[in-house]
């Protein structure tokens, strides 16, 4: 008796599963044909235009009749132009992939709806709220030029830069708030400032823009970036540069989702792109074309050391008043004012 409910069982979960999985050929199936009669897609996106250039042309073959108007810029502009275009009623962007999706989100501008793709990304990264699909990481890393920093000296903790022989030979990008606040995270918020402090006492240089950061450690300007993304690390090394990466476990980790429009022109098309950069060809493709850092767990990243054996510490979006007051703190620490 046992035996044959087992049985029975067994055939209604695979029944359930044969259904799940034909509802989302459907569901793909639909979105395809909405997409192509919509014939175009608003992609607004942080990714610069020469790294975004290969996927979106990628994308474009595969569901050919259907063309990307991409518009690039940070993400603090990014979110101030949807709102403006909110505000005048000029609703423009069907998908927007930046962290700043995070703010656009939490003024409630964005559609619930989860993608097709999202059963294989890690469930650590995801969005709770089921609002935004996660698209690629971000991990907070200290870099360092492998010519000038002997293997001796290669920075094993924080603390190690506090050491005065790093004093005008450090760098920081002027606005990693979200590692700001990971380190406290984890280390206590007194010991962290203490250890900022005393680092800060060796007069680091700060910079606008992780890529700057990595050339500038890569040309010998700066030996040691206190942090940078790990991607950025790791691009620089495919050139040849001379770099190399020290993670810190736990490694903040930033993630970068993308969002869907509530009032999107082109609903279909910004669904269909985001299901297929968030699926495993779409990250395989982001991963060997963009040297990003894909949120899957069949893909890899390149190298893979870049999240292997590291515990990941996701580090929430900052906003409002405990940003500016993050903000404040950063510049009181690192600028000296």
């Amino acid at each position: 008796m046992m035996v044959k409910r087992w049985a029975i069982f067994l055939t209604l979960m695979g029944c359930v599963d044969l259904f799940s999985f034909n509802a989302l050929a459907q569901e793909l199936k639909s979105l395809e044909a909405g997409a192509k009669k919509e014939g175009k897609l608003n992609l607004y996106g942080s990714m610069r235009e020469d790294e975004a250039k290969p996927v979106l042309d990628n994308f474009e073959r595969r569901y050919p009749g259907i063309k990307i108007d991409y518009f690039r810029s940070s993400d603090e502009k990014l979110a101030s132009r949807i709102l403006a275009e909110a505000k005048a009623k000029t609703y423009n962007f069907d998908a927007l992939i930046s962290s700043g999706s995070w703010d656009i989100k939490n003024v409630g501008m964005v559609l619930k709806w989860s993608s097709p793709s999202a059963s294989g990304i890690n469930p650590d990264l995801l969005d709770p709220d089921g609002m935004a699909t996660p698209v690629y990481i971000n991990t907070n890393v200290i870099q360092y030029n492998t010519r000038l920093v002997g293997k001796a000296d290669v920075p094993k903790s924080y603390e190690d830069l506090a050491q005065p022989k790093w004093k005008g030979k450090l760098c920081l990008e002027d606005s990693d708030f979200e590692w700001f606040v990971g380190v406290q995270a984890f280390m206590g918020k007194e010991k962290a400032l203490d250890l900022f402090k005393r680092i800060a006492a060796n007069q680091p240089a700060i910079r606008n823009g992780h890529g700057l950061l990595s050339d500038l450690v890569s040309a010998g300007e700066c030996p040691i970036a206190i942090n940078n993304y790990g991607n950025q690390v790791a691009r620089a090394q495919k050139k040849g540069a001379p770099t190399d990466f020290v993670a810190l476990n736990p490694v903040v980790t930033l993630v970068v989702p993308a969002v869907i429009s509530k009032n999107a022109p082109h609903l279909n098309a910004g669904k269909l792109y985001v299901n297929w950069i968030s699926s495993k060809e779409g990250q395989e493709f982001i991963v060997k074309n963009g040297g990003r850092i894909p949120v899957r767990v069949d893909v890899d990243p390149d190298p893979p050391k870049l999240t292997k054996g590291l515990k990941l510490q996701v580090s929430k979006r900052l906003h409002g008043k405990e940003l500016k007051d993050v903000q404040a703190l950063y510049r009181q620490i690192w600028h000296g004012r």
